[in-house]
């Protein structure tokens, strides 16, 4: 089955919105896939022009430490390794 298409919606609001969710996710799962889409979202705000040039530096950084997570992600997943999620529900 194909994945679903992902949005690209330029509008900075969305894409920043959407990095944001994502980050949330990250927190709850840190599994690549988010880590992933982050790193694309927060690469995609280096190329709008309507950010000031110092936030779009700032994404530029936040996208290859974003890539990392990935990485470290991917390497968890790869060696089966479980993240506890040691938060109380109530």
């Amino acid at each position: 089955m194909p994945e679903p298409a992902i949005a690209t919606d330029d509008r900075p609001e969305a894409v920043i919105a959407g990095t944001l969710s994502l980050m949330s996710c990250y927190v709850q799962h840190p599994v690549a896939v988010y880590a992933e889409r982050v790193a694309a979202n927060l690469d995609r705000m280096t190329r709008l022009p309507v950010l000031s040039a110092e936030l779009r530096s700032i994404c530029f950084r936040l996208s290859a430490r974003w890539q990392a997570l990935r990485d470290h992600a991917d390497a968890r997943a790869q060696a089966r390794e479980e993240v506890a999620d040691a938060r109380r529900l109530h």
